[in-house]
């Protein structure tokens, strides 16, 4: 049996769990098995970007911490399909959404660098694709200060090629357990879950780009998000989520987009593959003495610590809150 595994990071039965539950109940309605997993209740530390880190070579269960990031990562990458819910505070989702992302996913869990390096050994026996959904929940009336939520929950889906179907951005939620009193919002929570479900259970079907939700029509056709980069000079933006290029136009309905494709495309493997050469190509331009240059030259900044402020965990002796 297929299995769909969902994360949410909201309150224990709040706004984001009522819409995941209602997506998991018609997951279960088409024979597809569920699992939540609430973050806040993981034990999961921030990535510290260790150069030499072990999970490069060995996964996300390799890391130097000693929490559920293993498990975690073991949860996503045997799913069938995903959902990730969070709600939003300061323009965009709590911080655990961006712990989890960092620890799970990333350099080390690029399907588009393990085609061209080859699977690792720890990642032999897990899926590499699958499709997924994306909840975010907002209080206030308006998408005005809900901009970046959805797209943050976008940056998960990134490196692994999980090919999101169907999303909700949601507003006017905000006290615990209003999700309830929005029939509108539940019934489309179901559609989601079905939408899903569908492409969960026609796994022959290359969901890349295939989107089965609806709702407000959005400016970039890839992601169906408005979220986009202008800059003086130019006569395109760059979609913020998926990197496409959308060409401007104003004309008396207002503004309009031309799309063409773009090898840019960060949710395409040829947008990721585009990207690996660019980093190659960033290698071959260091000198060949590089190592030791940026050695020499590190020390004047290792050397010099007298602005470090140590915080009191590390000074009273707690080996956990240190290590």
């Amino acid at each position: 049996m297929p299995t769909v595994t969902a994360f949410t990071c909201g309150a224990q039965n709040g706004n984001c769990e009522i819409f995941v539950k209602e997506a998991l109940m018609a997951l279960e309605q088409m024979g597809i098995g569920t699992e939540l997993i609430r973050l806040n209740e993981c034990g999961l530390r921030p990535c510290k970007g260790c150069p030499k880190g072990p999970c490069k070579a060995k996964g996300p269960a390799a890391c130097i911490h000693d929490d559920d990031g293993g498990w975690l990562a073991e949860k996503f990458y045997k799913s069938d399909g995903y959902i990730m819910a969070a709600p939003v505070w300061s323009l965009s989702p709590p911080g655990i959404v961006s712990v989890f992302r960092d620890r799970i996913f990333g350099y080390k869990a690029d399907v588009a660098g393990w085609e061209r390096r080859g699977i690792p050994e720890w990642a032999r026996d897990y899926k590499k694709h699958r499709p997924g959904a994306l909840i975010s929940v907002g209080g206030t009336l308006s998408r005005h200060w809900t901009s970046l939520g959805l797209s943050t929950l976008y940056t998960t889906t990134i490196s692994a090629q999980t090919d999101v179907v169907d999303h909700m951005d949601v507003y006017g939620v905000s006290r615990h357990g209003d999700a309830v009193m929005k029939a509108d919002y539940i019934l489309r929570a179901k559609y989601l879950g079905e939408n899903l479900g569908h492409a969960v259970l026609n796994p022959q079907v290359d969901w890349t780009g295939r989107f089965l939700g609806d709702g407000e029509e959005e400016a970039c056709p890839g992601c169906r998000t408005s979220l986009g980069i202008a800059r003086p000079g130019r006569d395109y933006v760059e979609c913020a989520v998926c990197g496409r290029r959308g060409y401007i136009s104003v004309g008396d309905n207002g503004i309009s987009y031309r799309w063409p494709a773009d090898p840019q495309n960060r949710l395409t493997m040829e947008g990721k593959y585009e990207h690996i050469r660019e980093i190659e190509r960033h290698g071959l331009m260091r000198p060949e003495n590089a190592d030791e240059l940026v050695k020499e030259r590190l020390e004047k900044y290792i050397s010099w610590n007298k602005c470090v402020q140590i915080p009191p965990s590390r000074q009273g002796g707690n080996k956990e809150m240190s290590e």
